[in-house]
């Protein structure tokens, strides 16, 4: 558990902070961030209609 803390720890830090990441580190970033924000969309409406 320790060891999945700290990679996504780094995979935020180098995606965002230095800007120096691989598609592996901003593919776990895209993924830990749009799955609980479109979750929680979902869950409490429906998607925006423009």
């Amino acid at each position: 558990m320790k060891l999945i803390i700290k990679r996504i720890k780094s995979d935020l830090y180098n995606v965002f902070v230095k800007g120096d990441s691989d598609k592996v580190e901003q593919a776990r970033v895209f993924v830990l961030l749009t799955v609980p924000f479109l979750s929680i969309l979902f869950a409490f409406g429906r998607f925006p209609v423009y």
